[in-house]
């Protein structure tokens, strides 16, 4: 290399770097008495009995935990995020997180080196985790102060961003702008914050892991039977418990399909509901919110309002009326982003490696004897679990004098993905976006060393468009 060629190559650099975790990724605690109600240890579980608590109780305890009592409805400030240091500014919001990032910890933070514009040089990424208050709208969870002290996300990047300044001059280093990367629901906050709040010039890119970029028919799957693993025992293992939390919550609520959601095939309809004559109609046609999210009167409703609140309202009919104005905020949320709202330098990854539902198909299994052909559902509910079974009757026709039960039952995954995020949510997001096919798990996402891989080579990309 000539003394010219060295004259001009590109110096060290400090990379601010931005994590936004999925939900449940971030310890919560309630903001009244400082009571933690989600708090994984670093070392095994801190405070048993809080998490125990979730794991043991019914309906109308997890409500309490995550939502408030039985006369109360959603708030946003009901929970914060519980830093176990004094706001979580020293740690750079570390202490606010799941143990199961610490993969990305090792990955995003530390002294690197590689090749920018043919020069070797070495990259400090020092890394900062934006825990937030997954029941709310992730909006509300870019927007507001996660607690008094950690502040919202302008605040943590603005940080980031003179932090890295500070380390550069001190190291005689280039400090770049910070770069978000994200694991699932984190998308959705990330794409809050640049596209909905405007933000975008305050960082360079934004790297997405395994995002619900449109939704996800799982979430409608965990609404009516439960969710599965670690998550079944916080938010609910069946349709009462989930329902009594996460339909209560705008958080959870945003990751339902919405109306650009395309599956892993293209297509745009996501439910097949068995209807009268054993014919099969596809769901929805135009709005998902009025046919699946605030339909009462089908079995393939998302929401049974009698388990919004089992303790304070029985009836469900006040809860509706809460469950209503959640579903109105999802709603915004979804039209503000738009279809193609993403920051304009985009990376994802996105898993193909497990199957994983892209679509919902109802099929009706008979039980003593067969149901009139000409015979309607009612979908009552008498049972649900993790499935998504239950039992409906058949309305026979005037004349007919029998009723037979049965069963209509809920598909298993169909199409690839990584077991809760379907394979659409990348191929069709009309982004830069490249498939892994290693089997990786939601999750465990940033477990994946090709996942890993493949995120330290876009850090080198977004850096070199940086480096002078």
């Amino acid at each position: 290399m000539t003394d010219d060629a060295v004259a001009t190559c590109t110096q060290d650099i400090v990379a601010p770097i931005i994590f936004i975790p999925g939900i449940m990724g971030s310890r919560l605690r309630r903001t009244s008495d400082g009571e933690v109600v989600w708090n994984p240890g670093i070392d095994g579980w801190e405070q048993l009995g809080n998490t125990a608590d979730l794991f043991t109780r019914g309906a109308g305890r997890k409500r309490n935990r995550l939502v408030g009592d039985s006369g109360s409805y959603f708030d946003k400030d009901f929970l914060e995020v519980a830093h176990r240091s004094d706001g979580g500014i020293e740690d750079r919001g570390w202490t606010g997180m799941l143990p199961t990032y610490s993969r990305v910890r090792n990955l995003l933070n530390g002294e690197k080196h590689g090749y920018v514009n043919g020069c070797l040089v070495f990259t400090k990424l020092v890394l900062w985790f934006y825990p937030y208050n997954w029941t709310g709208s992730n909006l509300d969870s870019a927007r507001d102060p996660q607690n008094a002290a950690y502040g919202n996300l302008e605040t943590v990047i603005a940080r980031a961003a003179a932090d890295a300044k500070e380390q550069a001059e001190q190291l005689g280093r280039q400090a770049v702008k910070p770069i978000i990367v994200t694991h699932s629901m984190g998308g959705l906050v990330a794409r809050a914050f640049t596209e909905i709040m405007g933000k975008g010039d305050q960082v360079h890119g934004v790297i997405h892991g395994a995002m619900p970029t449109h939704g996800s028919p799982e979430l409608y799957k965990r609404i009516k039977g439960g969710f599965e693993g670690l998550t079944k025992g916080v938010l609910g293992g069946n349709g009462p418990e989930v329902t009594a939390t996460a339909g209560n919550c705008p958080g959870p609520l945003e990751l339902a399909p919405n109306k650009w959601y395309k599956g892993a095939g293209g297509r745009s309809d996501w439910i097949s509901a068995v209807v009268a004559n054993g014919s099969n109609q596809s769901i929805p046609r135009s709005d998902p919110y009025s046919e699946v999210y605030r339909n009462q009167s089908d079995y393939w409703r998302l929401i049974i309002k009698e388990w919004l609140n089992p303790v304070g309202d029985p009836s469900g009919d006040f809860a509706y009326i809460q469950y209503l104005s959640r579903i109105a905020v999802a709603s915004g949320f979804h039209d503000a982003l738009g279809e193609h709202g993403f920051h304009p330098n985009t990376r994802m990854f996105y898993g193909t490696g497990l199957t994983t539902r892209d679509r919902i198909d109802w099929t009706l299994q008979r039980l003593n004897g067969a149901l009139p052909a000409s015979g309607t559902f009612s979908g009552e509910y008498t049972t649900s679990n993790e499935f998504g079974r239950m039992r409906v009757r058949g309305t026979p026709d005037p004349g007919f004098s029998g009723l037979y039960g049965g069963h209509i039952v809920m598909s298993g995954p169909n199409a690839p993905g990584d077991g809760t995020v379907q394979a659409g949510a990348g191929s069709h997001s009309g982004q830069m976006a490249v498939p892994i096919d290693d089997g990786f798990e939601h999750q465990a996402a940033f477990d994946s060393r090709a996942a890993r891989e493949q995120t330290l080579a876009w850090l080198s990309e977004m850096i070199e468009e940086m480096a002078v």
